[in-house]
């Protein structure tokens, strides 16, 4: 079992469990003010062993009440099953999920890796590596749902990050799709294939045809680099 003590100010300090973190490391999260959610349930914060000052700026996401807790639980098992071996290239690091009570009701935080950092590469480029990521969350058997919206995709510097699994579909046989860009002079949607691959295609791969062929390059989507 390892423990957490969550300081969500100067005067809200919290200590919450896990029996699932390895190496046994008891820590401490402070939050900054700096949310990046509408509702504050995402925050970045400093993570570090406890009885040291925390230097490690992370993201922490909370949720309170049984149904949230549940939703969070679920996120957690993602990361931790069918994409352990993406955290790091395609989804962020997940340092682990602790649990406990707070004013009586049932308390989570999931704790990642902060994503945030500007991308180093053209729009060309950032577009492809979208591709590249959805498809091999189709290799590990999941579907996102909601890639249309671009809080999912933040940028990590050399490569992105997609986030939020808490209500994805777990179980998905992907059966691949045609490129959707097949002639430089047209754009043709594929009417075969996996809907979530056509659409993301769509919505990014479409941007370098109208960039390469079509006029100026098209700005990134707004917010591309915050967390929902």
């Amino acid at each position: 079992m390892t423990t957490l003590q969550l300081i969500l100010n100067h005067n809200q300090t919290y200590d919450l469990w896990s029996w699932e973190s390895h190496p046994v490391v008891h820590q401490t999260a402070r939050l900054t003010k700096q949310s990046l959610s509408s509702r504050g349930s995402v925050r970045v914060a400093l993570l570090g062993p406890r009885g040291e000052e925390p230097k490690l700026t992370a993201i922490v996401k909370m949720a309170q009440g049984r149904n949230q807790v549940t939703a969070l639980e679920k996120e957690y098992r993602v990361y931790t099953h069918k994409l352990k071996h993406l955290q790091g290239s395609v989804v962020p690091h997940c340092y682990g999920l602790f649990k406990g009570k707070i004013n009586g009701e049932d308390f989570a935080c999931l704790l990642l890796e902060y994503c945030r950092s500007p991308l180093n590469f053209t729009l060309a480029d950032r577009n492809r590596e979208v591709m590249l990521a959805v498809c091999k969350l189709h290799q590990a058997g999941i579907l996102h749902g909601s890639l249309d919206d671009a809080h999912h995709i933040v940028g990590a510097g050399t490569g992105i990050r997609i986030v939020d699994f808490s209500d994805v579909l777990e179980d998905h046989h992907c059966v691949g799709a045609i490129p959707l860009l097949t002639h430089p002079n047209a754009v043709v949607a594929s009417r075969n294939g996996c809907p979530e691959l056509v659409l993301v295609e769509k919505i990014y791969g479409i941007v370098d045809l109208l960039a390469s062929h079509r006029g100026p390059v098209v700005p990134p989507p707004p917010r591309f680099n915050t967390w929902a």
